[in-house]
């Protein structure tokens, strides 16, 4: 059985993707990012590192753009997280998994600093068959994703190389481009969201006109679910294989705006379904896993 660690945030979700993991691994480390986010903290404090966040963005995306962002959040928290996270929730407790041991016997650290020596060594340590990862706001360096013997794996909520990035379902759904909302397990690399693909699917059951970007992307992890299982026997026995998609277009795409959001409501309000080619965002490049707020189609 393979010997494994995930990286992620600690929530409901990946919670879920760490007991999976643990019925069909032997998940020996779990590493949560939260303490590395740029929005921890509560209070005064997180309001500066906002406030702070938003200035750097509009330096370099200029302030109509930051401030279509901000808006988009605005709307978003008010009018559709909640029934989101609802529905997310919905789907994790329908999601079947019977892990090894409760989680709370698995080692969990959470680090404060991802290049520290100390986390390095232990992941070493451990000699680890594979990491494991769901999109996370943290730059992970190449040390410590080529550690493992089979190296680290992202569940990216999107198609790639068409869709890296982040909030991928958001921007297929702008460009009516459905079929390319699905799920991908990648290889990392030094270049973000573009390593070897080994897993690729489309989102299952998916509602055009009432379902949203975010249960869209974790939903399509979960039905991911049934292929990484596969993949999985497939990496025990190194048997595994990357996914030839010499053809694809590569496109980056970065933060939502709220003009966007609208023309999104604006076209299911009028039926229109049409799918025409999607546009391309920009490809950027740099040694990370997620992307800084400095891309992304404008």
């Amino acid at each position: 059985m393979l010997k494994t660690a995930f990286i992620g945030n600690e929530n409901f979700f990946d919670h879920m993707i760490c007991e999976w993991l643990s019925e069909h691994t032997d998940l020996s480390l779990i590493i949560w990012t939260n303490e590395l986010s740029w929005a921890r903290g509560t209070g005064i404090e997180r309001k500066k590192k906002v406030l702070r966040r938003f200035i750097n963005r509009a330096q370099r995306k200029g302030s109509l753009r930051t401030l279509n962002e901000a808006l988009y959040y605005v709307i978003y928290r008010r009018f559709l997280q909640p029934k989101e996270i609802s529905q997310v929730l919905d789907a994790v407790n329908s999601t079947e998994r019977h892990p090894q041991k409760p989680l709370a016997e698995i080692k969990q650290v959470r680090p404060k600093d991802i290049k520290s020596s100390e986390l390095q060594h232990l992941i070493e340590s451990l000699e680890l068959d594979a990491i494991f990862s769901v999109c996370i706001d943290v730059y992970l360096p190449e040390k410590l994703i080529n550690a493992p013997k089979h190296g680290s794996f992202l569940w990216h909520e999107g198609i790639t190389p068409e869709y890296r990035g982040v909030y991928s379902p958001f921007w297929a759904l702008l460009k009516k481009d459905y079929d390319n909302l699905g799920y991908t397990l990648l290889r990392m690399n030094a270049k973000l969201d573009a390593g070897e693909v080994f897993v690729q699917g489309k989102a299952e059951n998916v509602d055009l006109k009432n379902d949203w970007h975010s249960y869209i992307g974790h939903k399509a992890i979960i039905d991911s679910l049934p292929k990484v299982k596969q993949f999985l026997l497939q990496l025990e026995r190194n048997q595994h294989q990357p996914i030839n998609r010499e053809h694809a277009v590569d496109g980056y795409y970065s933060y939502p705006t709220a003009s966007a959001l609208l023309k999104i409501v604006l076209d299911r309000w009028s039926g229109n379904r049409l799918s025409p080619a999607p546009e391309r965002g920009s490809e950027r490049s740099g040694p990370r896993q997620h992307p800084d707020s400095s891309t992304g189609p404008s």
